[in-house]
């Protein structure tokens, strides 16, 4: 994280009950970004393994049933048939929708939690910057024996510049973090429902290959 302090220098105790709450959010927030990609990888090895493998499997036992049925000796069965295998061809292509859906959900999101999973890394290093400045602050008040008005000037000051590139780092972290996670989310939630509408699209045009019942009598 790049330091920078802009506006009035904080006093010390807002300064040190702001970064402490951050330090806390960070780290769980850390832990729940460790989760959701873990949680990504797992959902994407079963689209790409077992829910497309059983869509594809349903395809090809459909399809099975059309072309054994279409040996049978009914003469109006050719329409239910043809959309029995219509319907094999359906799950067959919603099984391949699945096999690639992970690159344009789960895998585009962890992409994007990982440069967060990142910035988090740094964190560490910029609270200890804080802490030591902090400390150095304590041991200087806690010091016996008379003390130099400047020295204990510059080491405040010191504290209170830190203070300041620290919370103006924490606020610009929220800042960028608020935005873009609902750009991830937005974006995850629409290749969702492009997904879905994809589904409805295949299933309702196999759905309307069947003939109207009243028709096979």
């Amino acid at each position: 994280m790049t330091v920078k302090c802009d506006g009035p220098l904080p006093d010390n105790l807002s300064s040190e009950s702001y970064v402490g709450s951050f330090s806390t959010f960070s780290k769980k927030m850390e832990g729940t970004l460790d989760k959701l990609v873990r949680q990504n990888e797992d959902y994407a090895g079963k689209m790409t393994g077992g829910i497309k493998h059983m869509y594809s499997k349903f395809g090809q036992i459909y399809k099975e049933m059309g072309e054994l049925y279409d040996t049978g000796p009914l003469n109006n069965s050719k329409p239910v048939n043809v959309a029995l295998m219509s319907t094999g061809r359906c799950y067959q292509e919603i099984s391949e929708v699945y096999e690639n859906q992970p690159r344009y959900d789960a895998h585009v999101m962890s992409e994007s939690v990982r440069e967060y999973q990142g910035m988090l890394s740094s964190v560490p290093d910029m609270l200890h910057v804080h802490k030591g400045a902090a400390q150095k602050v304590k041991d200087y008040t806690q010091r016996e024996g008379e003390k130099d008005l400047e020295e204990e000037a510059n080491v405040l000051q010191r504290y209170s510049t830190i203070s300041a590139a620290v919370m103006s780092e924490i606020n610009h972290f929220h800042t960028e973090r608020n935005r873009d996670f609902n750009i991830m989310m937005r974006e995850f939630l629409l290749i969702k429902l492009i997904s879905i509408r994809t589904f409805y699209k295949k299933l309702e045009h196999a759905l309307n290959q069947y003939p109207d019942p009243s028709t096979l009598e």
